[in-house]
C-alpha cells in the first residue's frame, strides 16, 4: 500500500518538477529567487491537477505538505548555490552534486509522506468518472499510474540525469557542431529506453542486446576512431540502461 501512495506522489513530483518547469524558468531560477517561488507555485498547482482523479481532503493536505517542503528545499538550494557563486566555487561537479542531493531530499520527503498516509490508513479511491475509464480499460489504477510514471521518468528526467553524470567526460566539439545539435541523441536515448522497458516487462532480456547493438552501429565509425568519444558513449549507454532497469521495478 505504501507503494501506491509513493507512486502517486512521485508521479505528481516528476510532472511538476520536470515537465511543468520550462528551460527558461529553470534558467531564471538561478538568477532571481522570485522565480524559485514561481516554480514552487507551479509545482503545487501541478500536483493538485494530477491529484484530481483521487482528490480528497487528506490527499490535498499531503500534497500541500509536499509542496511546502519542496519550496524549503529549493530556497535552500538557491541560497547555497548563490553563496558558491560569490566565492567562485560553483563548478560542474558541485552543480551535479547539488542536483542529485536536491532530488534525493524531495524523494525522501515523498517517502515520509507516503508512510504517514499508510499508517493512518488513508485510502486512495478514484472518482466515479475516472473509475469508469479504468474499468473500461480492464486495468488496475496502480498498473496505469506505474506505467505512466515509468514512461515519464525515462524521458526528460533520465536525459537530465544522464547529462549531469557524463557532462564532464563529454569530448570537445566545434561551434559548428554545437549549432547543428538538434538533440537527436536525447530522442534516440528515450526511444531506446522505452523499447528496453517493454522488453523487460515481457521478459525478453536477450532482445535488449539487439537495441544496444543497433545504436552502436550508427556510431561505429566515430567510436572506432575517437577513444574519448567511445568512452563517453559507453558511459552514457550503460547509465541509460541502468536507469531503465531501476525504473522497471516500478511496473512490477
Amino acid at each position: 500500500m505504501v507503494k501506491e501512495y509513493f507512486i502517486f506522489l512521485l508521479l505528481a513530483h516528476i510532472i511538476g518538477d520536470f515537465y511543468a518547469q520550462t528551460s527558461i524558468m529553470a534558467e531564471k531560477k538561478e538568477e532571481k529567487i522570485k522565480w524559485v517561488f514561481i516554480h514552487c507555485a507551479c509545482y503545487y498547482i501541478t500536483m493538485i491537477v494530477v491529484s484530481l482523479p483521487i482528490v480528497s481532503i487528506y490527499i490535498i493536505f499531503a500534497i500541500t505538505v509536499a509542496a511546502i517542503f519542496h519550496t524549503i528545499i529549493d530556497v535552500i538550494k538557491y541560497l547555497y548555490k548563490n553563496k558558491l557563486k560569490e566565492n567562485n566555487k560553483l563548478d560542474i561537479d558541485r552543480i551535479r552534486d547539488i542536483f542529485f542531493i536536491d532530488q534525493i531530499l524531495h524523494i525522501m520527503t515523498l517517502s515520509v509522506i507516503s508512510y504517514v498516509l499508510y499508517i493512518n490508513k488513508i485510502s486512495i479511491n478514484l472518482n466515479s468518472c475516472f473509475a469508469q475509464i479504468v474499468n473500461a480499460l480492464n486495468m488496475s489504477k496502480l498498473f496505469i499510474v506505474s506505467w505512466l510514471l515509468a514512461l515519464l521518468i525515462i524521458h526528460k528526467p533520465a536525459n537530465i540525469v544522464i547529462s549531469k553524470l557524463i557532462s564532464k567526460y563529454k569530448p570537445e566539439i566545434s561551434e559548428e557542431e554545437k549549432l547543428k545539435d538538434n538533440n537527436a541523441g536525447r530522442f534516440i536515448g528515450t526511444i531506446e529506453r522505452i523499447i528496453i522497458l517493454i522488453f523487460i516487462s515481457i521478459g525478453q532480456y536477450s532482445a535488449i542486446g539487439l537495441v544496444l547493438t543497433a545504436k552502436s552501429i550508427a556510431r561505429y565509425d566515430r567510436i572506432s576512431k575517437e577513444k574519448d568519444f567511445a568512452e563517453y558513449y559507453l558511459l552514457g549507454t550503460l547509465i541509460s540502461t541502468l536507469v531503465v532497469i531501476v525504473v522497471s521495478f516500478l511496473i512490477r
